[in-house]
């Protein structure tokens, strides 16, 4: 583009260097300068390729994804450490209305059998750059309904909770409890906002019901109002994908 460009202006008489030219192009993109702009296409090739390779078991759920950067970074944050990434850097266009709507997470399903009456701790390495709205950990219990039993973000943590800006690599934690009637286990991190969160070195360990709760107990509604019954047939009623 740039080059088309030169040669244009340079058929009018009109003589620009091949480095003001690229600026021109940048600029049309909506970008301050070419190294903003070759930066980006850069950001974009490692996105692509990341794209190309899903993590096994992990799944990305988000309202708009394909504006997100996630998958396996092989030198995450340049320290040669293996991890999975989630990035959103609030490129416009965007269908984005708000910062503080976007969400996205990588996460996975689990059964609970191996782990029915039993107390949890999922843990994991994270990292975050220039977070605006949190990032960290989560984890939910749901039963044979599809209601939730257990839930956890940590959102009420003021010191291990949620991550905000640069942060090195910090472990996070939730403990909790998976009831008898238990189904699935669902678990993983998430973005809030813009920035990029990394993680690295999951696990989930059965631990000792002395080991206090991360969260708040989940309360169960009555019997006769736990089951799932069909409605929105009419589809007028929307729900958002962000917490």
């Amino acid at each position: 583009m740039a080059k088309v460009l030169e040669a244009t202006l340079r058929e009018r008489n009109v003589a620009v260097s091949h480095g003001e030219a690229l600026n021109i192009v940048a600029r049309q993109l909506g970008l301050n300068d070419w190294n903003t702009l070759s930066a980006r296409i850069k950001n974009d090739e490692r996105s692509g390729a990341r794209r190309m390779q899903a993590l096994e078991c992990w799944d990305f759920l988000g309202e708009h994804p394909t504006e997100f950067d996630f998958g396996l970074d092989e030198n995450a944050r340049y320290s040669g450490r293996r991890a999975a990434l989630i990035r959103y850097s609030g490129a416009k266009p965007t269908r984005y209305s708000e910062v503080k709507r976007v969400f996205g997470t990588l996460m996975q399903v689990v059964s609970t059998r191996p782990y029915h009456g039993q107390r949890i701790e999922i843990a994991a390495d994270l990292a975050t750059e220039k977070v605006s709205n949190g990032a960290t950990i989560w984890a939910r219990v749901d039963g044979p309904s599809g209601n939730a039993l257990a839930f956890d973000n940590l959102k009420d943590h003021q010191v291990s909770g949620w991550m905000f800006g640069d942060n090195g690599w910090t472990r996070r934690r939730i403990v909790i409890d998976v009831p008898p009637d238990g189904v699935k286990l669902f678990f993983g991190f998430f973005l809030k906002g813009t920035g990029a969160v990394w993680s690295a070195d999951f696990s989930l360990t059965p631990v000792s019901a002395d080991i206090p709760l991360t969260g708040r107990p989940h309360s169960r509604p009555p019997l006769n109002q736990s089951w799932i019954v069909p409605d929105n047939l009419d589809f007028s009623k929307v729900v958002s994908l962000v917490p």
